[in-house]
């Protein structure tokens, strides 16, 4: 019986075999570059407002891809971000930087916090959200008959809002505004005398 011949090595499955070798390989390298240049840094999962605390509900994750588009906070240093304060807005979704955050408490250098109970008509119903811009307006003083001028009225000193609340008894407004520290004496006996009125002044 004649000795059989090996079977002749078909071209093309060698050539399907260097394709798949050489397209596993990319693959390979594809991931382990993806997963390389992955990183995990912290975002905001809800609005914090300037001088508000930030506590771990309000922080997420998020995977960034690549070269990061600025400064990030790695989520392995969370630790070092809750208990501090929003130095400035921070919107749901926005990545936490190293600078907006910080261990300043309000009020800053050079400003202070007065509180104002304002009836109703002296406020925006709505739009005082903390870290709105405001002017306090100074009203008249109730007439007592003297005829002497009161310098104050119509006078603005700009500030920004902390924070409100409604009033106890349901009509008025509690609100907590920060002012220039020079300028909070003359706000605060407005204040007692019931004569301000705030403006909400466009901005952020």
């Amino acid at each position: 019986m004649p000795p059989r011949l090996p079977g002749r090595r078909n071209p093309r499955w060698i050539a399907l075999g260097v394709v798949a070798i050489c397209l596993g390989g990319l693959l390979s390298y594809a991931v382990y570059a993806r997963i390389s240049t992955e990183t995990r840094v912290l975002a905001l999962a809800s609005t914090l407002y300037r001088g508000e605390v930030v506590e771990a509900g309000d922080l997420t994750s998020v995977v960034l891809h690549g070269q990061p588009p600025g400064p990030t906070v790695s989520v392995a240093d969370q630790a070092g971000v809750v208990g501090k304060r929003a130095a400035f807005d921070l919107p749901a979704g926005s990545l936490v930087a190293p600078g907006s955050v910080t261990d300043t408490a309000l009020p800053g250098d050079g400003r202070s916090v007065v509180g104002l109970r304002l009836a109703t008509g002296r406020a925006p119903a709505t739009l005082l959200d903390p870290s709105s811009p405001v002017r306090v307006v100074a009203l008249p003083a109730p007439a007592n008959g003297s005829g002497a001028r009161d310098s104050l009225v119509g006078k603005t000193y700009a500030g920004r809002v902390v924070g409100s609340t409604p009033g106890a008894d349901g009509t008025s407004t509690v609100v907590d505004l920060e002012v220039d520290a020079g300028q909070a004496p003359t706000i605060a006996s407005l204040a007692a005398q019931d004569r301000i009125a705030l403006v909400r002044d466009a901005g952020s």
